[in-house]
This record gives C-alpha cells, structure tokens and sequence, in this order.
C-alpha cells in the first residue's frame, strides 16, 4: 500500500482530480480519506461567556413583566 498526500479541489459533479504524476493510480482501487478545509469566511468565532459584558444596559428594574409568566414558573 503506498499513501500520497495531494492538494485538490473536488468538482460539482464530485470529481477528484488527481495530477498527471500519479496517473499511474487512474483505475484502481483506493481507500481515500478526504480532509476539508474550513474557509476563514465562514468560520464564525465562537462566543464566550460574558462577552456582552457592558454591551446592553438594563435601563429599569422592575418584576412587573414577570406577572404575565405567574403560571410558568414554580
């Protein structure tokens, strides 16, 4: 068994094009582990507790609102 490692773009009709030196390969079997890539645009970096902090004021405390979910709570 021999491993090569490759860079490669997978087509939209889910083609791995293999380049021309390893041509020798085109036919046969192969195990093939696919490792992808995440984009740096859609990577979202993940939030982390209290990262909010000073973002949003509470402007009045009041319980009033709490009334309505009377029946919701124990």
């Amino acid at each position: 068994m021999q491993a090569i490692e490759i860079e490669t773009q997978i087509d939209k009709n889910g083609h791995i094009r293999l380049p021309a030196e390893y041509q020798y390969a085109y036919g046969k079997s192969v195990r093939l582990l696919v490792l992808l890539t995440e984009e740096k645009e859609t990577q979202k970096p993940r939030r982390r507790p209290g990262s909010a902090k000073g973002v949003l004021k509470i402007l009045v405390e009041d319980d009033e609102h709490l009334k309505d979910f009377e029946e919701y709570m124990p």
